[in-house]
């Protein structure tokens, strides 16, 4: 490391090496740039003063009003440079600074303040004694935050500076005074140029007779002004800073960047070798963050996001600032992210939004889509031309190589290969220390090397582009080519992301194009045009927006808008943009650009011993020491187990029978009986208990409960050990042995040999009490299976009932199919469909929310009784009732109807009743708990809507009733409805409320209102009702049934209205699905259908709610 490092880098409390538990607290450091503030304020004033011949002449008198109450005011064009270098030292927070305003604008002044309250004075005096006063105690109070220090013997050189100055001036100002003037003598000459000079300063009266034009006054000004500029630079010019990373930072560097390089794709390049880095806990051997800066003239200039760890994030920042504040420095950051400009706005900086970086997400991209016609033209044309492409990483490639390609870089470039960037571009190729850096070269037809693309690392899966490269004469579309072969073999070097170019003030170029743009958004988009000629920034914008990235906004961060002028100018000379003038131009490189120089052996070396060997991903994730105690246990005992030979996840066991085949062949035996049936068993242990010699243990499998015994005298001394210490609760374990009964009668297998199948690696939950809550048995479905038979026994319930439905349909004739779930038109039902898409289409597409519109397709196409068991998924609302993935069954016969279907539903219903229970009858458990059986045999009773409402009114209603009776109906039982809400839809909603949510034993309710039924033919006798009924159990709808519309002119009327809704905003009415009414124009014969909701039927049968019924219903996600 070169360079001075200050204190409040080398120094680290303890409370600096704890995790931050949030913003580092900070004083109110804002006092320099109020005194700096009023400084500038008095140097303005002074200039004015002194370029008006009146202000001039009041200001020249002692008893002016401001410099009565304030600081002196002297009209004086030096004394105004004087002022303006104070305060650029005082904003810089310099330590000298504030001495000079102490003693020569406060102290001083006030010592003639008292003399003249000593002989007299004025009220102005008093005030003006009571305001500096107050002035002197605010900077003592502010004296700590004046920190910064300036170079050891700058005020002799500022001394030295202004005496030869001043001896210029003089010799200088005299001969003009004498060619150009009236002066009797050099001496009287000199006195005149002293009194230009300094003369006004100090209120001296040189009483020179020399005269001279105004404008050797004005030189003499102005040489005096430069004299005095200079001198105070000299004074007051901070330590120059040359430190840059050492082994032991870049090594920290790379370490934390390999734990969370992801967070920014710049972080590489906080590598670059010309900057430094300040690390949170100020020593790099345990930091945890840091800031990357490289300091341009008197700023800090930061770039990306900090370093490492975000939780550290704000100390590393703070540690940033009071280095900068000891050294004088303005802080700005160049590139921040948004996650970083969020830390450094929180730490009091201000970010504005300069530009947006290009990311493309490889998993996604592909130049098939119609967006990236012309990116997949350039490759094409490139290919039949004979490009070919090379991607490889940097640690493959030789000296010889890597020199090839600066070569290249350099004659492309046509002016010696000078590379440009700071923030976001690396500045070296071929170092040792960046083999896992990607490269991408571009061959032309013969072979020569035309182009190249180099990527540094961004995280584990994601890379950031450095540098770009292309033979100006090479064919157009080079890029592209690269671009397109490096995302075919994304997967192989870890190219999951890739960041591309910046392009600065994107959002203005789009906004500035768009139609209706305003006169300020097109004016700043032909000055960046203009701009562009030079810096190329509507190009980079185009070569990057090509590709459809993912736009990712990036920021410029500053503390004072003061600073913005050096900000600016410090980041145009780090990007390259500007270039400082200097003498080192001329004779040899400057240290930023040594400090890019490759890596030496010796200092790699030192870099990679540092950096502490990567964490195997698979084994830190194999890791148990963050596990709960039982769960680190039973890990430690499956790999004792493998250290004893004994694998505890076998291939399989030489099982026999089920547990529910030993009871069955046992039947019922006596107490203390020996069988001499030998059966080798498997199962789960979920209860264990030992008694001295003898233990047992009960096994679970699918078909039920068996007690095992194990005892010391039958089993070997290892399967002894293996039962004592290593079996535990939640294993699945192999028996063989006899089958017996124990003293008490109890049927058991008394183990002759035994061996674990399957060791369990957590334990099961409480043996007596299992799952209680009902949320966690759904999110461990599994367990609640082990636990609890109950729940096994509703999946064989399912299973029984969807198997009954099957055999139903296929005892009456009708074929299984299936049909797509990925639609690109949702139809079928009126519902809020789940929206995907395909990349390899790039189509957006519907998880399907019915079967309907595609079996009736098959229904055209001569299969007349066909049925589909399949899932739905509609975006809508989740209860006891209601779940968005859900099974149901679609069945179409040809020449049925709906009275056919309803037939065929009910005895359905009851077959599958009856191959649940036995017997054609549901059954609820009551609030008590006690099981009620509901009767479902018989035929069930066939209402009309209207016949219902009109039963639950006490008022008759048919389809003859006026609109308004109807709504008077609603408003007396309640409903909330919409004024203009049609006929079809208020009675609707009077019959869900009245008769829907009222019924429990199964009801058909028929014939309702057309207009809420597009699919459904219009009923035979009166048109303004359609075939169409609902069942109803338990206060559910259990299925639906139509006759089905076949006309494909109405069908398509309809379909047309239902779009016109949709248009409209309705999410869940239908769209046109011109397939299917193109399928429905080869004509479709008469036909019933009918759909019934499988999870519904389950619960009706069984009281359960869909949550229990669904073995895995949708959850929301813990973590």
């Amino acid at each position: 490391m070169t360079g001075v490092v200050t204190e409040t880098e080398e120094a680290s409390s303890a409370e600096d090496r704890r995790p931050p538990t949030g913003q580092p607290a900070r004083l109110d450091d804002r006092w320099p740039d109020r005194f700096a503030a009023v400084m500038f304020v008095a140097s303005a004033l002074v200039l004015v003063t002194a370029a008006i011949p009146p202000l001039r002449q009041y200001f020249m008198r002692s008893d002016d009003v401001v410099s009565t109450l304030t600081i002196p005011i002297i009209p004086n064009i030096v004394y105004a440079a004087l002022l303006a270098c104070v305060a650029v030292a005082l904003h810089r927070r310099l330590r000298a600074a504030w001495w000079v305003l102490v003693i020569w604008w406060l102290l001083l002044p006030q010592v003639g303040r008292i003399s003249e309250l000593a002989d007299g004075g004025s009220l102005l005096n008093v005030a003006g004694l009571v305001l500096v006063t107050a002035g002197l105690v605010v900077a003592f109070r502010a004296r700590p935050q004046f920190s910064a220090r300036t170079v050891r013997g700058s005020f002799w050189r500022a001394l030295a500076f202004f005496l030869a100055g001043g001896a210029v001036m003089l010799f200088v100002g005299a001969w003009l005074v004498t060619r150009f003037g009236n002066a009797p003598d050099s001496g009287s000459a000199a006195f005149f140029v002293w009194d230009a000079m300094i003369g006004d300063l100090g209120g001296i009266d040189t009483s020179s007779d020399a005269t001279a034009p105004w404008w050797v006054r004005g030189i003499l000004n102005l040489l005096g002004a430069a004299t005095v500029v200079g001198a105070t630079v000299l004074l007051f010019r901070s330590p120059s800073y040359t430190r840059t990373l050492d082994a032991a930072d870049e090594a920290r560097i790379r370490t934390l960047l390999r734990q969370f390089g992801s967070e920014d794709s710049l972080g590489y390049f906080a590598t670059r070798r010309d900057k430094a880095v300040v690390w949170e806990s100020g020593d790099a051997a345990t930091a945890r963050a840091g800031v990357s800066y490289r300091v341009v003239g008197s700023v800090s200039l930061a770039s990306g996001n900090p370093v490492g760890d975000p939780l550290h994030w704000p100390a590393a920042i703070e540690q940033w600032r009071r280095q900068a504040r000891a050294n004088g420095w303005s802080l700005a950051v160049m590139g921040a992210g948004t996650a970083g400009a969020v830390a450094y706005t929180d730490a009091g900086l201000t970010a504005w939004e300069i530009g947006d970086e290009a990311i493309l997400d490889m998993r996604s991209f592909s130049l098939t889509g119609p967006g990236m016609k012309a990116v997949r033209q350039s490759v094409t044309r490139l290919q039949r031309k004979g490009y070919t492409t090379r991607v490889t990483k940097h640690q493959a490639l030789d000296a010889a190589q890597f020199a090839a390609l600066d070569a290249a870089a350099a004659q492309w470039r046509g002016d010696g290969g000078d590379e440009r960037g700071f923030s976001m571009a690396l500045g070296r190729l071929g170092d040792r220390l960046d083999g896992e850096c990607v490269l991408v070269e571009a061959f032309d037809g013969d072979g020569h090397l035309r182009g190249f693309l180099s990527f540094v690392p961004w995280g584990r899966t994601g890379v950031s582009l450095d540098l770009m490269r292309r033979d100006p004469t090479a064919d157009n579309g080079l890029v592209e080519l690269m671009v397109s072969s490096l995302a075919e073999r994304a997967a192989q070097f870890g190219a999951g992301r890739v960041s591309l170019n910046f392009a600065m003030f994107r959002e203005a170029f789009e906004r500035g194009a768009e139609v209706g743009a305003g006169p300020i958004a097109r004016l700043w988009r032909q000055s960046l045009v203009l701009a562009s000629r030079n810096w190329q920034l509507e190009s980079l914008y185009r070569s990057n927006a090509k590709y459809q990235p993912e736009w990712q906004p990036r920021f410029i961060c500053f503390e004072y808008t003061s600073d913005l002028p050096r900000v600016g100018t410090a980041a145009g000379n780090a990007e390259g943009f500007l270039t400082r003038p200097s003498l080192k131009l001329l004779n040899r490189r400057g240290h930023a650009e040594d400090a890019l120089d490759r890596a030496g052996e010796d200092y790699a070396a030192q870099v990679v011993a540092q950096i502490p060997v990567a964490a195997d991903a698979v084994e830190e994730a194999m890791s148990a020491h963050k596990l709960p105690e039982q769960q680190r246990v039973r890990r430690a005992k499956a790999d004792r187990l493998r250290a004893r030979g004994i694998d505890p996840y076998p291939v399989t066991y030489p099982r026999t029978h089920t547990l529910a085949a030993v009871r069955d062949e046992a039947g019922d035996l006596p107490p203390d009986t020996a069988t001499g049936r030998q059966v080798s068993v498997t199962g789960r242990l979920i209860r264990k208990r030992d008694g001295g010699r003898l233990g047992f243990g009960t096994l679970r499998d699918g078909s039920g409960d068996l007690q095992v015994m194990v005892g010391a005298d039958v089993v070997s001394a290892d399967d002894l050990e293996l039962w004592r210490h290593d079996v535990d609760l939640g294993d699945h374990i192999g028996v063989t042995g006899e089958v017996v009964t124990t003293r008490r009668g109890e049927l058991s297998v008394r183990a002759e040999s035994l061996a674990i199948t399957s060791k369990s690696l957590r334990p099961l939950p409480d043996k007596h009490k299992g799952l209680t809550d009902p949320e966690a048995r759904i999110r461990a479905r599994y367990v609640d299976l082990i636990v609890r038979p109950a729940a096994r026994d509703i999946a064989y319930t399912r299973a029984t009932v969807v198997r009954s439905i099957r055999d139903s349909l296929h005892a009456r004739g009708f074929t299984e199919v299936e049909t797509p779930v990925l639609q690109t038109i949702h139809g079928g039902a009126n519902a809020r469909p789940f929206e995907t898409h395909i990349n390899a289409y790039d189509l957006d597409l519907y998880l399907r929310i019915a079967t309907e519109l595609h079996l009736k397709r098959l229904v055209v196409g001569g299969m007349e009784k066909v049925f589909e068991v399949g899932r739905q998924f509609r975006n809508e609302g989740v209860d006891f009732k209601h779940n968005p993935e859900f099974t149901s069954l679609e069945v179409y016969e040809t020449y049925g109807d709906y009275d056919t279907m309803r037939v065929l539903t009910q005895e359905m219903i009851q077959e599958a009743a009856v191959a649940v229970h036995g017997a054609p009858v549901a059954r609820r458990a009551d609030a008590d708990g006690r099981i009620t059986e509901y009767d479902l045999s018989g035929t069930w009773p066939v209402k009309t809507i209207c016949q219902a409402v009109s039963e639950k009114l006490g008022d008759q209603v048919t389809a003859d009733t006026p609109l308004a009776t109807l709504h008077r109906h609603a408003d007396a039982i309640g409903l909330d409805l919409d004024p203009d809400a049609t006929w079809g839809v208020v009675l609707e909603e009077i019959y869900g409320e009245l008769c829907e949510s009222t019924t429990t034993t199964p009801v058909f309710y028929t014939d309702f209102p057309k207009e809420n039924s597009p699919l459904t033919r219009e009923h035979r006798v009166d048109p303004r009702l359609a075939e169409k009924w609902d069942l109803v159990i338990f206060a559910a709808e259990q299925g639906t049934a139509y006759s089905e519309l076949v006309d494909p002119l109405e069908q398509r009327r309809r379909l047309v209205a239902q779009s016109l809704l949709a248009a409209a905003g309705d999410p869940e009415a239908m769209q046109v699905d011109e397939d299917f009414l193109t399928a429905l124009e080869y004509a479709m014969p008469p036909t019933g259908g009918m759909g019934l909701g499988v999870d519904r039927l389950v619960m009706n049968l069984t009281g359960l709610s869909i949550r229990d019924t669904i073995l895995f219903p949708l959850t929301r996600p813990t973590r």
